[in-house]
């Protein structure tokens, strides 16, 4: 399989083999560590003074800025595009850019509630916070403090404490821990889903180098940075990828979901061993990939591990569900795919900076290969 992508794709083989982000684990950190700092409350990600300000920033560092597209109509979300210049994309692939957000309730004594999943432990827990508003054209910290979560006997208390300004009843509360790397282990806040959107935006760099062929074929491949993935799984949540569907025509392939997945008890994907690729989201209660599309999942990573060791791991227990919820009625989930990490939504989030570039390289693999370029890989997988 692989010697037919690679004949497919030309370029692509040297790509995988020279592009710094691949070549030097090193220089991904630097880039990882700037969405880390960046404001991204769900809602406002995409807002002058975000995450997709340094989106742009990046993505013009990694060649890809005449391609970056600042606003997707009115869905909030931000992206990039490769390929044929067309109204309609073959394969849509989308990494949600929002990280866990709380609102005010209570101006006076800074009670707070979740728009997420609170994940926060039993008990009382306390993580460093700031407090962001729209002000003056841009979203600012407008207080920075501690937000304490008090879970008792089923009942859950959250707050917040500013140390530096003062809270303001329109303001969305996020996370604000300094990340850290000590050897290849990262530690902080907002992996979920830094960890996609640097997988995202790698693949893309990547496959830049085989957009002639994507162009000979006309085949377009849209990369999408959705707002308000994050909120109560009680309820509707990836509002951002939802409003896409409506904005956009579906495309002709599917879609793929980035974003970073969790190990635990009941999951066999460990950190360290490279990018889980999953194809159920919370046991069947969300998206499921269709058969061909895992058949293609399972045979090319047999290969691509074969020469790289440690790039994927098929991801055969618990995902959680995304935006895969939203897309999977827009079209087909061909992929949910991310780097492992542990304890989201929370301050201790951790993974492994080694686990970034092979993701990089199994979704720039998977990418080539859905898309459609190999007839050969095509006609086999019935895509």
């Amino acid at each position: 399989m692989l010697s037919h992508l690679y004949e497919s794709a030309p370029g692509l083989e040297a790509a995988l083999k020279n592009h710094t982000l691949l070549a030097e684990e090193a220089t991904i950190w630097p880039l990882l560590r700037r969405f880390l700092l960046a404001h991204a409350p769900s809602g406002g990600a995409a807002l002058p003074g975000a995450i997709g300000d340094t989106l742009a920033a990046v993505a013009n560092d990694l060649e890809l800025g005449d391609r970056y597209m600042s606003r997707i109509g009115s869905t909030g979300n931000t992206g990039l595009w490769l390929g044929a210049n067309k109204a309609a994309a073959d394969l849509v692939i989308v990494a949600h850019m929002d990280r866990p957000t709380f609102k005010v309730r209570s101006e006076t004594d800074g009670i707070l509630y979740p728009i997420c999943a609170n994940r926060f432990p039993s008990g009382r827990y306390e993580v460093a916070a700031k407090a962001l508003r729209f002000d003056s054209g841009e979203l600012k910290a407008g207080a920075r403090g501690r937000l304490i979560s008090d879970r008792q006997g089923g009942n859950d208390h959250l707050r917040f404490e500013a140390t530096e300004g003062a809270l303001c009843w329109r303001d969305l509360i996020t996370m604000d821990v300094e990340p850290v790397l000590d050897g290849s282990t990262i530690r902080g806040t907002g992996l979920d889903n830094c960890l996609g959107v640097m997988t995202t935006l790698g693949a893309a760099a990547i496959l830049r180098v085989i957009e002639p062929a994507l162009i000979a074929a006309n085949k377009r491949c849209l990369f999408v940075f959705s707002d308000q993935e994050e909120g109560n799984p009680e309820s509707f949540f990836g509002h951002g990828a939802a409003r896409l569907a409506h904005a956009l025509p579906p495309p002709a392939i599917g879609c793929i979901v980035v974003d970073a997945q969790s190990t635990g008890d009941e999951t066999n994907v460990t950190i360290g061993h490279g990018a889980a690729h999953g194809s159920v989201s919370a046991w069947g209660r969300g998206s499921v990939v269709p058969p061909n599309a895992l058949a293609l999942a399972a045979d090319l990573a047999a290969e691509v591990n074969a020469a790289h060791p440690d790039t994927v791991q098929l991801n055969t227990g618990y995902l959680s569900r995304s935006d895969d919820v939203a897309l999977a009625r827009w079209a087909q989930v061909l992929a949910m795919i991310g780097p492992p990490m542990s304890n989201a939504h929370t301050g201790d989030e951790s993974a492994s900076l080694a686990d970034l570039p092979r993701s990089i390289r199994w979704l720039a693999h998977f990418v080539a290969a859905a898309i459609g370029l190999s007839d050969e890989i095509r006609q086999q997988y019935q895509l």
